[in-house]
């Protein structure tokens, strides 16, 4: 027989240490050991390898919904960005329908007037706000640049509310 390496027989020891242990302990030790290794080794298995898989699947509806609501998010805001880097072109005689369209939010008195490549829009007592998505609307929708603006803002009884008179030259595409 060949001589055996020390860390082999320093194992053999143990194993054999383990043995005589184990047998020296009665049928019941025996069971009740078996049966707290088993609960332990379930423990584990459970700690480390079925409670976080069982914590991702549950967890795996809401993280979806969240990542389609991202994803949708960015779709919006990439059709907002192509759009934004390609207008559509627009006639002359679309961006003046428009805007006669759409002149009835700036009040009563506003009126438009067109001369050459221009627009010229004249308000008495126009609110503020209103004018604001007007001209923002305009230079989307319409197309138009403004190119001058004289303008005053008018007393207004109601200080909660600001209103514009006078005119505002736009340029048509």
């Amino acid at each position: 027989m060949s001589a055996l390496k020390p860390w082999q027989a320093a194992q053999e020891s143990a194993s054999n240490a383990w043995r005589q242990a184990w047998d020296a302990r009665s049928p019941r030790e025996q069971t009740l050991l078996r049966t707290c290794f088993l609960v332990l080794a379930l423990a584990v298995l459970w700690q480390w390898a079925l409670a976080p898989a069982w914590r991702t699947w549950q967890e795996a509806p809401a993280r979806q919904a969240a990542l389609d609501s991202q994803t949708q998010r960015m779709l919006q805001w990439q059709a907002q960005v192509q759009g934004l880097q390609k207008p559509s072109a627009v006639s002359r005689t679309e961006a003046t329908q428009w805007l006669e369209k759409n002149l009835s939010e700036l009040g009563p008195h506003a009126k438009l007037s067109l001369s050459g490549d221009n627009v010229t829009l004249r308000v008495e007592a126009a609110p503020a706000l209103a004018m604001a998505r007007w001209l923002s609307l305009a230079r989307d929708h319409a197309q138009t640049l403004p190119l001058q603006a004289h303008m005053q803002q008018v007393t207004n009884p109601s200080p909660s509310e600001v209103l514009w008179q006078g005119t505002l030259v736009l340029r048509l595409p």
